[in-house]
């Protein structure tokens, strides 16, 4: 959709009355544009859909319709919330929208659905590859499986709060948008859930706190996390072992002078940090990850 008049850089999210709507950039000059008025009640998806009827739901909530004009596509859609109980069943393995399927309220159903792919990705190879007993696969649900029941529930408290049509709840949305836009703890929060990468794996009982968190794409001697992590990477203080790499993992150092010891998965998330252990525990809990054991906690 094009718009005469744009409502802001970033997505335009609200409710009023029995309507709701959404305004948000494709970055090349297009918008999505989307609506629903409850008080229309239910029509099924088949039904044709016309601008006239999106733009009165967005003269409703927002109070203009942006000039919308020149509608590339359009269609109807309902928002089912629901998850599959299993990710894993035997070798069938769901990912994405085949495993999760919500309010599209945040935008998070793609992120997660490409996280799902790259924590899936470097396991299924691994065992594929023989480099890991079928086993491994199982952690793959265990991980993401409460991260999509989050998803679920986050983006359908979103589309609930942009509905809200009494006083007490409204409020909430009132103070909930204030906290996001000023105070910054809530808002690295909100943009670590609606991003996906804010997300923690389950860690043994006295891991490191590290353990389990995705590792920003810092500079290392080698050149950086992201490009480093093609299979498991120690990365280690500038004073620790230098070159060359164990069967089980290439090793990198840190260009600061970092003295936290991580185990990288290829996913990015840590698999295992110590302070003081040296290469023979990083080699220990390489074994053990790639066996679909839990790493022992440094």
């Amino acid at each position: 959709m094009l718009l005469a008049r744009e409502p802001g850089p970033a997505v335009a999210l609200n409710g009023r009355g029995t309507a709701f709507g959404f305004v948000v950039p494709f970055g090349d000059g297009y918008w999505r544009v989307g609506g629903w008025d409850r008080a229309h009640g239910e029509v099924p998806d088949t039904a044709p859909v016309g601008l006239e009827e999106l733009r009165q739901i967005t003269e409703r909530v927002f109070g203009s319709d942006f000039g919308m004009h020149d509608a590339r596509w359009m269609s109807r859609f309902h928002s089912d919330e629901r998850q599959v109980p299993r990710y894993r069943v035997g070798r069938v393995l769901l990912a994405g929208d085949a495993a999760h399927t919500h309010s599209p309220a945040g935008g998070q159903g793609m992120n997660t659905g490409l996280q799902d792919a790259a924590n899936l990705g470097w396991k299924l190879a691994s065992v594929v590859n023989g480099q890991a007993p079928e086993d491994l696969l199982d952690s793959y649900h265990a991980e993401r499986h409460p991260v999509g029941r989050a998803v679920l529930r986050s983006s359908g408290a979103l589309l609930r709060l942009a509905m809200a049509h009494n006083p007490p709840q409204r409020g909430l949305r009132a103070l909930l948008t204030a906290a996001v836009g000023h105070v910054p703890p809530v808002a690295r929060g909100a943009i670590g859930r609606i991003t996906g990468i804010g997300y923690a794996y389950k860690a043994p009982r006295g891991a490191h706190p590290l353990t389990g968190r995705r590792v920003p794409d810092v500079r290392l001697e080698e050149g950086r996390v992201r490009g480093a992590a093609r299979g498991p990477v120690r990365a280690d203080h500038p004073a620790g072992h230098k070159g060359g790499h164990d069967e089980r993992f290439a090793v990198a150092h840190w260009a600061s002078g970092r003295r936290t010891a991580l185990l990288v998965r290829p996913d990015g998330y840590a698999a295992w940090a110590s302070e003081t252990a040296g290469a023979g525990s990083a080699a220990e809990a390489a074994a053990r990850i790639a066996t679909g054991g839990t790493p022992a906690a440094s």
